[in-house]
């Protein structure tokens, strides 16, 4: 019987979170920020900056107004915020010279998610600690794994297993075959106020065959002999890290000593076959809605089992209908996008590494516009306002800011984002541009009109490219008004459309409407290293007055536009040649039906309910998994994940044409269950709809074994 430890996280109440849809104004010499993250149970750091250097003023309400100040003048600001209460909002704001004040910002506590410690009482392990407190140190210090999950195979008294969790974030996990031992470790656990929150001791009939999910522990500590082969399925891959006792090491003293001296044999877990990257808004930077992601073969729900489930919940996130960016996967780590927000999680087990919470981050409508962030093994790129900030993927520590590369001196926000290789290619987009309602009496923050202005396109003055060590630009484009949603990069080209309509650049907006967008409209093709022009033509295609889309596969442009029906061109990408063109009806003209993005699956580019060959443009089906509800699809190697059956998260199997779903799941309203890393990974995104009794939590499935 498997026993899923890993369900761990407490679901929040649900519902929209109530904020501000705008983060205050800023004074001019605040540069950036503030951001917060949290640091403990009760404390929270801000960070900021500002020109020119001055002395950095925090103040807050926790029980009375509370003021904190480093008088030494600086532009890189840091300050805490402590004796946070549990559960509660705290406002917070920034004095600058003479004392003028930023606007208000919010602290709350809902979303602290960093580990309860243990409390520093006398050690319930006095005489037995010595070795196994050296042993703690030098496993930490070497491995350098302080976060996620620990698995103790052997109680060994619990002494280890106790001083890892004083000394890390780690969730320690004991397994024990003597049952005097499981209850003497239990106890002197709950003596020490650690067990439960910290360390758990499950009673186990053999070591062989524990009662975990496989691929989910960052670190396995074995006290007692044991096989390789026993060991190597629960470690995560990408990191995780098994010890195991020296050949010479006959006794529980003697492994204690060898664990204090860093002696133990290591093994590590390879990565999943077919594993894919979620790492750009649709899949990759080619828009392809695809990861690469094989899924070991799993084409069906009932294939997969629960590997995790609980944070973050639907109060850390926006209300389903905006459609904001899509979560993200790259190297182990999950990205979500909240409320404005960021949590980072571990992929295998769903723990929370870090989170952010930073005012300024804030993006929907995203059929309309571009995704505003990326990643890729080491980083997470985020278009924060006029900027992309670089933060470290393991720990959240801003590395670089990149400030947009403006066409000339008119205040522009950072708008599309993507990396590739060593270069970061970014739009520079009129401040404002992008849209950040998500709610409204009339509906607009649903995005799902079929005209009006929800549907206006967000353009950009101009596309360049900087080096991501030093932050230099390489090249910048600018001639039309660029169409985020069709901004693609694929092979060694970035392509895109451009209106290049005199009246319509003339206009100081860029939320373009059908108003001459059309006739002066361009595709073109940019070599992109260098910036130059490849090709252009103009565009005579369908219009794109619902969404216009390009995508590239298997050395095949795409123009996906939706106006009254559903239209596909597809162009050579070397010459921008016309190779074929396919149209078929909307399955409706609410709810997502006219506005879906396509998916591609093999040699099969698929848009509801159609599936059409990418070389011939052959339709080869018209069977596709109906979706029901808001959202659209993401594909894996072998099916489709999207809203389907029930209006629940599902699965289409692109060989059987069947589909299979999770009841009582379901996603956002338009991509927040992707694939990577050989999972499915689902973080909420449906919270506050009222169509079904939702189970509004997130959730990672894995392959189940043979």
């Amino acid at each position: 019987m498997r026993n899923v430890v890993i369900v761990t996280f407490i679901l929040l109440s649900a519902g929209s979170l109530a904020a501000q849809e705008q983060p205050p104004a800023k004074p001019a010499w605040l540069t950036l920020g503030p951001y917060l993250q949290f640091t403990s149970p009760d404390a929270a750091l801000v960070r900021w900056r500002t020109a020119p250097p001055m002395a950095s003023v925090l103040e807050y309400v926790c029980e009375g107004r509370q003021h904190v100040e480093d008088p030494a003048p600086k532009t890189e600001h840091a300050l805490a915020m402590t004796g946070l209460q549990w559960k509660a909002a705290h406002a917070y704001w920034l004095l600058g010279p003479e004392g003028e004040r930023s606007g208000t910002y919010e602290c709350e506590t809902d979303f602290n998610y960093t580990v309860p410690p243990v409390p520093n009482l006398p050690s319930p392990f006095a005489s037995d600690s010595l070795p196994w407190d050296a042993a703690a140190d030098r496993i930490l210090s070497q491995t350098g794994i302080l976060h996620g999950y620990c698995v103790v195979i052997g109680a060994g008294k619990g002494a280890l297993a106790y001083a890892l969790a004083k000394r890390s974030a780690l969730y320690v996990h004991v397994m024990e075959t003597n049952e005097t031992a499981v209850a003497q470790t239990r106890q002197a656990l709950l003596n020490a106020q650690a067990y439960g929150s910290r360390v758990s001791v499950h009673a186990v009939k053999s070591y062989e065959a524990l009662p975990l999910n496989r691929c989910f522990a960052n670190l396995v500590i074995s006290l007692t002999p044991c096989a390789k082969e026993t060991i190597l399925p629960y470690i995560r891959p990408l990191g995780g890290l098994a010890l195991m006792p020296p050949t010479d090491a006959v006794d529980l003293d003697a492994i204690a000593a060898a664990y204090a001296e860093g002696r133990w044999e290591t093994c590590t877990q390879k990565a999943i076959d077919g594993a894919g990257q979620w790492s750009h808004q649709y899949g990759s930077p080619d828009n392809s809605a695809r990861s690469g992601e094989a899924l070991q073969g799993a084409t069906r729900t009932d294939q997969l089992y629960v590997q995790w489930v609980g944070q973050p919940g639907p109060r850390a996130m926006v209300d389903r209908n905006p459609r904001g960016p899509a979560p993200l996967y790259a190297h182990g780590c999950l990205f979500t996008q909240g409320m404005h927000r960021i949590i980072t999680q571990d992929a295998y087990n769903g723990t929370i590494l870090w989170s952010l919470e930073i005012p300024d981050l804030q993006r929907y409508n995203m059929p309309r516009d571009c995704g505003n962030w990326c990643a890729d093994d080491a980083s997470l790129y985020a278009a924060v306002g006029n900027a992309c900030w670089r933060l470290d993927a393991a720990t959240g520590a801003l590395q670089h800011v990149y400030p947009v590369f403006a066409p000339d001196a008119a205040p522009y926000d950072w708008g599309y984002i993507a990396r590739v290789g060593v270069i970061l290619l970014g739009s520079a987009a009129r401040k404002g541009t992008a849209y950040q309602e998500f709610r409204g009496k009339d509906m607009s923050g649903w995005y799902d009109a079929a005209l009006g202005p929800v549907t206006y396109k967000v353009g950009s003055d101009a596309l360049f490219a900087l080096d991501t060590e030093t932050g230099s630009p390489r090249w910048s484009y600018s001639d039309g008004i660029i169409i985020n949603s069709t901004i693609t990069i694929a092979d060694d080209t970035a392509y895109f459309a451009e209106c290049r309509t005199p009246a319509v650049k003339a206009e100081d907006g860029r939320r373009l409407d059908p108003e001459g967008l059309w006739e002066g409209m361009f595709l073109v093709a940019l070599d992109r290293d260098t910036g130059a022009k490849r090709w252009e033509h103009p565009y005579t295609g369908p219009k794109g007055n619902v969404v216009f889309f390009m995508l590239h596969a298997n050395n095949t442009l795409i123009v996906a536009a939706s106006d009254s029906k559903y239209n596909l061109s597809a162009y050579d990408p070397a010459s921008g040649a016309l190779r074929w063109e396919a149209y078929h009806s909307w399955t409706g003209d609410n709810h997502s039906g006219h506005m879906q993005h396509p998916a591609v699956v093999g040699n099969v580019i698929y848009l509801e309910p159609c599936g059409y060959d990418l070389a011939t443009g052959k339709r080869v089906t018209d069977a596709v998994g109906r979706h029901e509800g808001c959202a659209t699809y993401a594909a894996t190697e072998g099916a489709l994940l999207y809203r389907g059956n029930g209006r629940c998260t599902s699965l289409w199997d692109t060989q059987t044409c069947t589909t299979t779903s999770w009841n009582r799941l379901r996603p956002s309203c338009w991509l927040s269950t992707i694939a990577g890393g050989g999972m499915v990974l689902s973080p909420e995104g449906g919270g506050g709809c009222s169509c079904g009794g939702w189970m509004e939590t997130s959730i990672g499935f894995m392959k189940k074994e043979q």
